[in-house]
């Protein structure tokens, strides 16, 4: 009687183990989930669900395509402008927001978003030690200093694309994350002149506000 108990224990251990194998291949990549349908002696229809693993190999051509679409926040195509590569200078600068609700061609506020000194060097524009966001919350995050990818054109404009913080956060609100904006050759811009003396460089994020970024007081590096 109890090798019977013990039999009929180890089958129903058995039983149980094949009862929730889940089927996985050998080469693990892919993973998809399938429900199939079985009848009973009962004659009632029951879900059998598992779980398949099926290895995934992509061709170098989809790979390729693949991994270009990862790219940086602040990626920018130079291809279509001319760049200046003649002149190594540091300036000063601050952004001001620009308004277009009560003004078409915008109102420039009276107040720094952003301010500091950059670097001009062989067409590459970057920002200096000591160069901040004013408008809090993430702004105050430093690396986002980084995230500036622009250059200087043969005609005296700053191309490329930064981060941007539009608006200002107070202590206790929700953090703002930056928008990543292009700079052109703004109809509004001033580009520089031969003597690099000054100027100013609009960037469009809203309908309703931008940005505009005064250079001067440049000197050699």
């Amino acid at each position: 009687m109890h090798k019977f108990i013990k039999i009929n224990t180890l089958m129903a251990a058995i039983f149980f183990i094949f009862a929730s194998m889940i089927v996985i291949s050998s080469t693990a990549s892919a993973l998809t989930f399938s429900n199939s349908k079985t009848t009973s002696s009962s004659g009632k229809s029951t879900k059998n669900k598992e779980i398949k693993i099926y290895d995934v190999e992509f061709t170098e051509k989809v790979s390729k395509e693949l991994l270009g679409r990862i790219v940086a926040k602040t990626d920018f195509d130079f291809s279509q402008y001319s760049l200046r590569g003649d002149i190594s200078k540091r300036c000063s600068f601050n952004m001001r927001r620009v308004e277009y609700e009560r003004v078409a061609d915008g109102e420039v506020q009276n107040w720094s978003i952003m301010e500091g000194s950059l670097a001009i060097k062989d067409g590459l524009v970057t920002l200096r030690k000591g160069s901040r966001w004013k408008q809090g919350g993430l702004s105050k995050n430093k690396d986002y200093l980084d995230e500036f990818n622009v250059r200087m054109t043969k005609d005296g404009h700053f191309v490329g694309k930064m981060a941007f913080f539009l608006l200002h956060v107070s202590p206790g609100e929700v953090a703002e994350a930056p928008s990543y904006e292009d700079l052109t050759k703004h109809k509004n811009n001033k580009p520089f002149g031969n003597d690099m003396k000054k100027a100013e460089f609009w960037i469009d994020v809203e309908d309703w506000a931008g940005g505009v970024m005064f250079v001067y007081l440049c000197r050699d590096l």
